[in-house]
């Protein structure tokens, strides 16, 4: 079976969106027993450095394991010149980082492939032959990986920019965290307009992120889970606030392996979560 592929994303930052990559996603690959894959596609790959330290990352980026070799041979070093080559992409497994595993990691695994700033040079060519081999360099890397993995999340960054239309054209899945706020939720409107600018269907699922445990369900969600549209695509688990989901500086890894009060509890409702992605993903 060919996997599914993820895209998180939504128009607007900050409403959790690599949250929902790392933390959402570790506990899915953990619960579900899959082998999972995690791309950072958004150039400030905040996601590869909340689970990378920067000699890790540095390791990376000096073998050459990044992103960028998801969408042209490397080394390339012309910053407005896509490079091209007769060769396939290289496979996935062979440059992302083993992040957590099960035995010997061939059945169940959690990999990353690392993020880069590099991805900015996409945004600076405007030659659309040059972009075009890129786009195909990229869908040719994600048909092998999918062949690979059964499930491949990209972390998208909040633009309409190539990388997010080269994620969103190879996506069966499409995964908006909002927050409870009028731009947020307007995010994710401007995502399904997305999706018909662009003559897609993905699936797509909203994750409410960021309420109070045992707080009242405000209107804005009342009125989102309500509306003839979005309502039926939102998630009926919600992602709590938490101290452990907070960015600390001085903590590299998945927040919730931190430990302390309340992670049990909230690794518990993580995975009534990834359970409900999972059945949307996969039907079962």
């Amino acid at each position: 079976m060919v996997a599914p592929v993820v895209s998180i994303l939504n128009m607007k930052g900050g409403v959790g969106k690599t949250t929902a990559s790392a933390h959402v996603m570790r506990v899915l690959y953990h619960q579900m027993r899959k082998k999972v894959l995690l791309i950072d596609l958004d150039a400030q790959f905040n996601l590869t450095q909340s689970v990378q330290t920067q000699s890790q990352y540095d390791q990376v980026v000096d073998d050459g394991h990044t992103v960028m070799s998801c969408f042209e041979p490397l080394p390339s070093d012309d910053f407005f010149q896509v490079k091209q080559s007769d060769q396939p992409p290289p496979l996935a497994s062979e440059i992302s980082t083993r992040l957590r595993k099960f035995g010997d990691g061939l059945e169940v695994r959690l990999d990353l492939v690392p993020g880069s700033f590099e991805l900015v040079k996409y945004s600076m060519i405007d030659h659309a032959g040059q972009l075009k081999n890129a786009s195909k360099y990229f869908k040719r890397f994600i048909s092998q990986a999918r062949a690979e993995y059964d499930l491949v999340v990209l972390d998208c960054n909040p633009s309409s920019s190539f990388v997010t239309k080269c994620a969103l054209e190879n996506s069966t899945d499409v995964l908006s965290p909002v927050k409870l706020d009028k731009f947020s939720v307007l995010g994710v409107g401007l995502v399904d307009q997305l999706f018909t600018h662009l003559g897609l269907s993905p699936t797509h699922m909203i994750l409410v992120n960021g309420v109070q445990r045992n707080g009242p369900i405000s209107p804005v969600e009342i009125e989102l889970r309500a509306h003839k549209k979005f309502g039926p695509k939102v998630l009926v688990n919600r992602l709590v606030q938490s101290k452990i989901l907070s960015a600390d500086p001085s903590y590299t890894g998945f927040a919730t392996d931190k430990g302390g009060p309340y992670s049990n509890v909230l690794r518990q409702e993580i995975g009534k979560i990834a359970r409900e992605i999972s059945e949307r993903v996969w039907g079962a």
